[in-house]
C-alpha cells in the first residue's frame, strides 16, 4: 500500500500539477452549464434545448489500443443510444449528450495532459476514464486538483479506493477477484489433473504490482504455489529468454497480465519455442478479437477474463452485443457492456441531479443506485466504488467458451503445440 501512495505522489509530481493551482475550480455551485445545439443537429429523440457537454479519456494509439477500442466504441454506441431515447432530462427540458474524447496515447502522463485538456481548454466538468488503472490514477489526480468529476470504469477497485478520492468513483473488481478466475476453473478438473507449477507473468507497472500480488495470494488459498513472477516491460518484442525459464522451471500453469499486441507476439514465441503450459490464462490482452483474429487457431485453448456478457439478462444487453457484432463482422465483444453502463451511470447521475454540476453528479453516485443498465441494477459504497463480477472464457474454433462462473462446459487444457 505504501507503494502504491508513493505511484500516485510520484505521478503528481511528474505531471506537474503544482503549477496550475492559480486557476478556477470547476466545483464551486453554479448552474448548470449548457450549449445551445448546432442547428443542424437532430436526434430520434426530438428537439433538444441544449447539449450537455461530457470528456472521455481512451486509448486510440499505443499498447492499448485494442482494448481502447471497444471502450471507445462502447462509449460512442451509449451517447448515440441515450440521445436517441430523448437525451438527458433536466427540469428545464431535454439535452443532447455530447462526448468528447481524447486520445490518452497509453501512457499516465498523455492522459492526465487529457484531462487537463478537457477540463480548461472544453470546459467539461464531467469525465469518463480510460480503461488502464496508471492513467486513471493520473487523471483522478487532476480532476481531484480542479473537483471536478472522473468517473472510472476498469480500474482495480481496491487500488482506487486506497487513494480516498473525493470526485472519482471506479465500477470494476479487485485483481483478487480477477485473479479467482483460473484457479476456480483449474479446481474444475479432478485433483490429480490440476496443474501444480504456477507463474504469473506481468506487465511492470501498478496493474501488474496488483495482480502479481492477488496471485500469490490466491494460489496459497487454493492450496497451489506461485513458483515464479516474472515481470516485463510493455512493448518488448524478444520474450524468448522468459519462456526459456518458464520450460526449465517447469511451469505448467501460465496467468498473465499482458496487453494485446505484447499477448500477440508472446503466443507466436511460444509456439516456436514449444512452449505448452496445461494452463493458460491471460487478463486484458487476451479477451479483444483482434487477439484470435492475429492468432486464429493458434488462439485455442487461451484463457481469458471477461468483465460483461450479452447473455446476463441486463436490460440492453443482448442488443448492444448484437450491434457489436453487426459492425465488427459478427465478432463479439466481453467488454463494451461495463463501459456502456458507465455512459448509463453518469446519465443517470446527472438526470437524478437535476444538474451538470460536478460536485451534484458526484453525490448521486457516491451511495447510489443505479437501475437499468448493461452491467444490471448497480450500487456504488459511500466512498464511490461499485464491485462487479469477472467472467472467465476460453478461446476455441474462433468463439468463446465460459468456463466461469461454471456453465457446464467441459473444460480442456492447452494442447501441446507439437500435437495439434
Amino acid at each position: 500500500m505504501r507503494n502504491r501512495k508513493m505511484l500516485v505522489t510520484f505521478l503528481a509530481l511528474i505531471l506537474g500539477l503544482a503549477a496550475a493551482f492559480g486557476a478556477v475550480a470547476c466545483g464551486e455551485e453554479k448552474a448548470p452549464e449548457t450549449t445551445a445545439a448546432p442547428t443542424e443537429t437532430t436526434a430520434a429523440g426530438g428537439d433538444f434545448v441544449g447539449q450537455v457537454k461530457i470528456g472521455g479519456l481512451g486509448s486510440m494509439t499505443g499498447q492499448n489500443a485494442m482494448t481502447g477500442a471497444e471502450m471507445i466504441w462502447a462509449y460512442e454506441r451509449a451517447v448515440k443510444d441515450i440521445n436517441a431515447a430523448g437525451g438527458i432530462k433536466l427540469p428545464d427540458g431535454n439535452y443532447e449528450l455530447k462526448l468528447t474524447m481524447v486520445d490518452d496515447k497509453t501512457d499516465a502522463t498523455e492522459g492526465a495532459a487529457g484531462a487537463e485538456k478537457l477540463i480548461k481548454a472544453e470546459g467539461i466538468e464531467l469525465i469518463l476514464s480510460s480503461n488502464i488503472t496508471p492513467i486513471n490514477l493520473a487523471a483522478g489526480i487532476v480532476a481531484e486538483k480542479y473537483q471536478c468529476y472522473f468517473q472510472i470504469a476498469t480500474s482495480w477497485t481496491d487500488y482506487i479506493e486506497e487513494q480516498n478520492f473525493e470526485w472519482v468513483s471506479d465500477i470494476f473488481f479487485t485483481p483478487k477477484a480477477a485473479t479467482e478466475i483460473p484457479f476456480n476453473v483449474a479446481g474444475l478438473m479432478p485433483e490429480s489433473d490440476r496443474p501444480q507449477n504456477w507463474c504469473m507473468l506481468t506487465e511492470d507497472n501498478t496493474d501488474g504490482e496488483g495482480m502479481a500480488a492477488g496471485a500469490v495470494a490466491v494460489s496459497d488459498e487454493f492450496g497451489y504455489e506461485t513458483a515464479m513472477v516474472e515481470r516485463y516491460t510493455p512493448g518488448t518484442k524478444d520474450f524468448s529468454s522468459i519462456i526459456l525459464k518458464f520450460k526449465q522451471n517447469e511451469i505448467d500453469a501460465l496467468i498473465t497480465l499482458i496487453g494485446s499486441a505484447d499477448a500477440i507476439t508472446f503466443m507466436k514465441q511460444m509456439k516456436e519455442q514449444n512452449y505448452s503450459p496445461k494452463l493458460l490464462f491471460g487478463w486484458k490482452g487476451f479477451w479483444p478479437t483482434e487477439f484470435m483474429t492475429a492468432l486464429g487457431p493458434d488462439s485455442d485453448y487461451a484463457g481469458h477474463d471477461g468483465f460483461w456478457s450479452e447473455g446476463n439478462g441486463a436490460p440492453g444487453s443482448a442488443e448492444l452485443g448484437q450491434a457489436f457484432k453487426d459492425e465488427h463482422n459478427g465478432l463479439d465483444s466481453v467488454s463494451i457492456g461495463l463501459s456502456y453502463a458507465n455512459v448509463q451511470i453518469m446519465a443517470q447521475a446527472i438526470e437524478k441531479a437535476g444538474s451538470t454540476d460536478p460536485a451534484a453528479v458526484r453525490d448521486q453516485i457516491f451511495g447510489g443506485s443505479f437501475v437499468g443498465t448493461t452491467m444490471g441494477d448497480v450500487t456504488y459504497s459511500d466512498k464511490g466504488i461499485c464491485n462487479t463480477t469477472p467472467y472467465g472464457l476460453w478461446w476455441k474454433d474462433g468463439k468463446r467458451v465460459q468456463y466461469w462462473p461454471d456453465a457446464g462446459n467441459q473444460v480442456e487444457w492447452f494442447v501441446p503445440w507439437d500435437q495439434r
